[in-house]
């Protein structure tokens, strides 16, 4: 059951299969163009790309637009992300560009779900879309909102938490991401990153996993609660627009970056 599929475009049943745990992974091939992508990535050329906290996240990945775990305090999200989105939300409609990361977002999810919007926290919309350069790789981690806010990020209780990325830039070599059939135990803790937010990848070891090589234009969306890696980019670089999808208690689709 743990399997990747394609499909034409997301679908009800895609996401129900992952939230149910029949599937690892789906994949869209072509969810954008060629032309698009590289129209999107000439335009980055003139963006403020920033980078996540280095003395968390290493090796470096650099970013455009806020990722709510630069924004965390004691389980809490701090004033500073309003802020920080409104900025990235200005500095992208100087770029000359149809859609914005939140536009590409909303519009993959929205013929698979009667109700999609990005998330609201304390009535306030969150930020959907941050584009990141991954070239170096990241530590094997799972990601968990309801775990890392105490089922306090949004308005709503979060029951089920998917990623969607859309790859906008690949290498020609390297760059897999990488799905561990595992989640997060307690005695997990002992492998866990000085300093960093990752794991050692002896946490995931002896459990079925699955190596997916992105291609140009590609949607993919997976269960991040399960571990999960990035492989090094062996030559070029590797760009994605993506976010986090919920499903809250009332059955909305909630997005949020």
């Amino acid at each position: 059951m743990f399997v990747a599929v394609e499909s034409e475009s997301i679908t009800r049943a895609d996401v129900a299969g992952l939230i149910a745990g029949r599937l690892a992974a789906v994949r869209v091939p072509g969810l954008l163009s060629a032309a698009r992508c590289q129209a999107i990535t000439a335009a980055l050329a003139n963006a403020p790309m920033d980078r996540y906290d280095e003395s968390r996240v290493f090796p470096v990945v650099a970013k455009f637009g806020p990722a709510i775990n630069d924004h965390r305090s004691a389980g809490e999200l701090r004033e500073d992300y309003w802020d920080a989105a409104g900025a990235a939300e200005k500095s992208w409609s100087t770029l000359g560009l149809s859609d914005s990361p939140r536009d590409l977002c909303l519009a993959a999810f929205r013929g698979a779900w009667p109700d999609v919007a990005p998330g609201r926290r304390q009535g306030r919309e969150m930020h959907v879309g941050v584009v990141r350069e991954i070239n170096a790789g990241l530590q094997v981690h799972f990601d968990d909102a309801v775990r890392e806010y105490a089922g306090r990020l949004l308005d709503g209780e979060v029951v089920a938490q998917l990623a969607f990325n859309i790859y906008i830039l690949v290498p020609p070599a390297g760059g897999e991401t990488v799905l561990w059939r595992r989640r997060w135990q307690p005695d997990d803790e002992p492998l866990r990153i000085p300093g960093g937010y990752g794991f050692e990848e002896a946490v995931a070891a002896g459990t079925q996993s699955l190596t997916l090589r992105p291609t140009l234009g590609e949607g993919f969306l997976f269960d991040p609660r399960h571990y999960h890696t990035v492989r090094q980019a062996s030559d070029g670089r590797r760009i994605s627009i993506g976010c986090f999808v919920g499903l809250t208690d009332d059955g909305r689709l909630a997005l949020w970056s």
